[in-house]
Order: C-alpha cells, then structure tokens, then sequence
C-alpha cells in the first residue's frame, strides 16, 4: 500500500503538504470517458496518487484515436478503452482499485458508478446528452462535484457543477431539470452553450461542419488534436487535486475550484488564459472575433468539410 513515504511522491512535496498528498491518496475519482481527455487526465492523477477509480466507457481503441491517446496504438486497436486505462493505471500503481464498466454509463449503472467517488469528470459523447445528465443527477443527489473538460483546437475550458449550485448541467445546455433522460436523449447539441470558447484562430467552415449533416445524413466526430488534449489534462486534473482537497478540509489555502457560472480557458496558441461567464453571450464573442479575422484572411484553413471527410475516408477504404 503506497503512502505519503513512498519515494514516487518525494518530489511533490515541494508543491503540496504531506497531508495533501494523503488526500490524494485516498481519494476516489469516476470518470465516464477514457478515449482522449478522460485517458490522460486519470493517468496524471493515477500518477499524482490518485488510487482509485471508477471507469466506463463502451468503446475500444481505433487508429482514428492514436493521434491523441497515449493508449491507442497498433496494439490496443480493438480493445476496450476501459480496460487499456485499468491496465495503464496499474503500470503506475500495481496496487490501484479499477473498476470498469464496459457498457458505459447507463440508467441501471450510474448510482453504482459515482458510490464512493470524491468527484465525476463527464467526458461522454456531448452528442448524447441524456449520459451526462443522469450522471449530474446522481453527482448532485450524492453531493460530489460534476466537472466537465473540453479541449477545442490548441486550447482547452474547464467548470464544475457543484451540488448545490443553482446552475445545473441541464441549464448549461439549457436542457429541462425535470425531464426523463429519454426524452433529453432527443435533445440536439447546442455549441452556442457547449462551446462557450471559440478560439480566434479557427476555421469557421469546421463548426459549420459540426452543426450540419452530410449529403449521407451523417455527422462528423468533434475535431481534436494532441496539444488540445494534453492542455485539458493538465487542466482537469488540477482541478481534481483542488476539488480533492476541497472535500478532505484542506482547501483554505488554495485557491477555489473554477465552478459555473464561471468556466477557464487556457490556449497554448494565443498564450492566453481567462475566467469566462457561461452562455451563448460568450460564445458568440469569441465566433465575432473568429469571423472578423478569417474575413481579414487571417486564419489558416483547415481540410474539415463533409466533402473532405467522406474523400480521406473513400480513399481508405480503396
């Protein structure tokens, strides 16, 4: 059993206190989502001292993920996300508790999910609304913390929805707080209120991709890229160690975890970083920013139309 003596912690210490490092210890986090952010951001923490975790996620590894996730390479291709993390995890801690659930967060699983935990990372698919609302559900009903990682081009956002916080996950997404998650499974993405950052540099013809169906009446996957998704575990797990600390009484010499309505941004293109205010006025800010500078010609184009989509994925399939 690993303790604040263990040398793979002697160099934390000159960060955090010994007591903080018990707090880490003995701290349980749930993540829904280990194929990009949720992966990174559980290994930090695994490596912080982080030793137990609940994780679900259905999916297994495809050479689409390798350009982001340490786990995804030509030898886990076809292997659960979840039980490449559990494995990852125990390569750093062979001691660590890992539960895994292959099916994915469902109606039946979630209370069983979030028992114990300190804290949840949400890093469903934002395309099925109805998973990350039942587990802010369960999170507010057992009181623990709901934090939610996006990593948009170089940049990545953080918040948190705390339990008795009066905005919700639901009204995040401005979604019903009283609906049956069946009925907010046929909710459709709002990226006014999902992407309160846009950053200036993008290619707007990408979102139009993402808010479009393909002549096929398919849609495309979220565009991410490797330094988008190391800058969100990085982000999303300090968050962690300070909601961890927070729970355990030690957070009054540290700053407050960022929490909604207020969501933080860090872009390692610009190097910029702020504190934000949720909402499509947010939103809508940055997408004028990013409009005025691609008609200035500013902004680099990218190869993200539907057209372009279906000829790399024809040209694969020859």
């Amino acid at each position: 059993m690993r303790s604040t003596s263990s040398p793979e912690f002697s160099r934390n210490y000159g960060f955090w206190s010994e007591a903080e490092q018990q707090a880490l210890l003995g701290a349980r986090v749930a993540i829904a989502g280990v194929g990009g952010v949720g992966f990174q951001l559980g290994t930090k923490l695994a490596r912080m001292g982080v030793g137990s975790f609940a994780i679900a996620d259905p999916e297994v590894f495809e050479p689409q993920n390798a350009n982001r996730v340490p786990g995804a390479s030509a030898s886990t291709y076809g292997r659960m996300k979840a039980d490449v993390f559990r494995e990852h995890v125990r390569d750093i801690n062979p001691r660590a508790v890992v539960h895994v659930y292959r099916e994915g967060v469902t109606v039946d699983n979630v209370a069983e999910f979030l028992d114990g935990a300190t804290l949840v990372f949400d890093e469903s698919e934002s395309t099925q609304p109805e998973i990350g609302t039942g587990i802010a559900r369960e999170a507010r009903r057992l009181g623990i913390p709901d934090v939610l990682v996006v990593n948009v081009g170089f940049a990545a956002t953080v918040t948190s929805f705390l339990p008795r916080s009066r905005w919700t996950f639901e009204r995040f997404l401005g979604l019903s707080e009283t609906a049956p998650l069946d009925e907010i499974a046929q909710a459709t993405l709002d990226y006014t209120r999902f992407l309160p950052y846009i950053p200036p540099y993008s290619d707007l013809r990408a979102l139009v991709t993402l808010t479009t169906a393909a002549p096929d009446g398919s849609s495309a996957s979220l565009p991410s890229i490797a330094p988008g998704v190391d800058l969100a575990s990085a982000l999303g797990s300090t968050q962690a160690f300070l909601h961890i600390l927070a729970a355990a009484g030690l957070g009054s010499r540290r700053r407050a975890p960022v929490s909604a309505p207020d969501i933080a941004y860090l872009d390692a293109y610009t190097m910029r970083a702020r504190t934000v205010r949720l909402g499509r006025a947010t939103h809508r800010r940055h997408l004028l920013a990013a409009y005025a500078r691609q008609r200035l010609g500013l902004n680099p184009g990218v190869s993200y139309s539907h057209a372009e989509i279906a000829a790399r994925r024809d040209g694969e399939d020859r």
